[in-house]
């Protein structure tokens, strides 16, 4: 076999691990809830036990933008939830099949985005913890959210496209698709 073939094999090898990888820091992630219910926390209103136990909790969740905006210091962010894939790539994917009912949440960012990553469509995956429901206007529509104030934030800027759907270009290489990761000063 070709030295060079061999050594291409083990940098691949070595790379595929860090793909399926959260693209946080570890002491992020180190206490994120591995049973936590999207729906459970969605559905709980302020006044139901359920609800009042999920507030605070640190969470891993993935969605789409459905709109952003600026308050004050902080990022607004409306989203739809999505479920978060290892494979064919690592990131929030459109779910395997259809869901009833609503799945927008909002996330709180306390610090400034990119505006070029706050575009409608863009995926991301955001760690924070659980809050109450809160007020806001979704298409000019009037709601009350479950919110999630976020630690971290990535954001990949696909659009309305899948991520895994960035394969290559048609110059025959691969598209680069921009991705960042925003994260608040830990304490």
């Amino acid at each position: 076999m070709n030295n060079r073939y061999l050594m291409g094999l083990v940098v691949v090898g070595a790379l595929l691990p860090a793909c399926a990888s959260s693209p946080f820091p570890a002491k992020v992630i180190d206490d994120v809830s591995p049973t936590f219910e999207f729906e459970a926390w969605r559905d709980a209103s302020p006044s139901n036990e359920s609800g009042k136990s999920a507030s605070g909790t640190k969470v891993e969740l993935g969605g789409r933008m459905v709109q952003s905006s600026k308050s004050g210091k902080d990022t607004v962010i409306v989203a739809e939830q999505l479920p978060i894939v290892k494979h064919p790539v690592y990131g929030p994917a459109e779910p395997d099949k259809p869901r009833a009912g609503d799945y927008e949440f909002t996330v709180i960012y306390p610090g400034q985005i990119e505006q070029s990553a706050l575009r409608n469509g863009n995926r991301f995956l955001v760690v924070g913890k659980t809050s109450g429901r809160k007020p806001v206007v979704v298409n000019g529509v009037p709601k009350t959210e479950p919110t999630l104030v976020a630690d971290c934030i990535h954001v990949w800027q696909t659009g309305r496209t899948e991520i895994a759907e960035f394969k290559e270009d048609p110059g025959g290489g691969y598209a680069t698709l921009p991705e960042k990761t925003y994260c608040v000063a830990q304490k």
